[in-house]
């Protein structure tokens, strides 16, 4: 009867390596079951939840925009042709002429009267001034307005004979021109004196301006003998 011959024994080396298969089969087993469980919860959650900016654009309705409409001509700011040019110059006007014994009015409330116009010896006492027949004249400003009224650009003119010369202003005698301000209500006098000679007042004009931006007030008559 023969004997059974005699099993070799296994090397080290195979069963480590053997025991590092098994290790690593298991393990890429472990990964693969994590990483499906981890991609199975994360996506349910992120598609459920809607980003903050998609709920909020959501949530607010859209607001329709009214496009504004432009005026049509004629209409306040459509370019009517009787619109007011802030920028165009203040054209002076000239109220209609008075007799030199009425009243003339300013278009701004201001009323102007002459209470005298007289023949005088005009003095010569200011610079360029010649002395000679002239003719004086009182202004009495009224304010018929609810403020005070200035008077310091008062310009007063006389203008003589059938070419309407223009007097000469002279300072005497008795010149005062206007100075200050006149009150509501109340009147304001100034004198002026002007070299006419006595065969030209046949025709005199008188202007009166208190303020450059206000109309002037005219004053015709024949003026006083010498």
């Amino acid at each position: 009867m023969s004997e059974a011959p005699a099993r070799r024994p296994v090397p080290r080396w195979a069963v480590v390596a053997v025991a590092v298969l098994v290790v690593l089969v298991t393990g890429g087993v472990v990964w693969a079951a994590v990483a499906q469980s981890g991609s199975a919860e994360a996506g349910p959650t992120s598609s459920a939840t809607p980003s903050r900016s998609t709920a909020r654009a959501t949530s607010a309705p859209a607001t329709p925009v009214e496009t504004p409409t432009a005026p049509a001509p004629g209409e306040p700011g459509g370019g009517a042709t009787d619109d007011a040019d802030p920028a165009a110059p203040f054209t002076p006007v000239t109220e209609p002429a008075v007799a030199l014994d009425q009243p003339a009015a300013f278009a701004s409330g201001v009323t102007a009267e002459l209470t005298k116009v007289e023949s005088v010896a005009g003095e010569a006492q200011g610079p360029g001034e010649v002395a000679g027949p002239a003719v004086r004249v009182t202004v009495r400003l009224t304010n018929g307005t609810a403020a005070a009224v200035p008077l310091t650009q008062a310009v007063v003119n006389v203008y003589a004979g059938q070419d309407l010369a223009p007097g000469e202003p002279l300072s005497g005698p008795g010149g005062r021109p206007f100075t200050g301000s006149v009150p509501p209500g109340a009147t304001a006098t100034g004198v002026y004196v002007f070299n006419v000679p006595a065969d030209q007042r046949d025709r005199l004009q008188v202007t009166v301006s208190y303020d450059p931006t206000v109309t002037t007030v005219l004053f015709e008559g024949a003026g006083p003998s010498a």
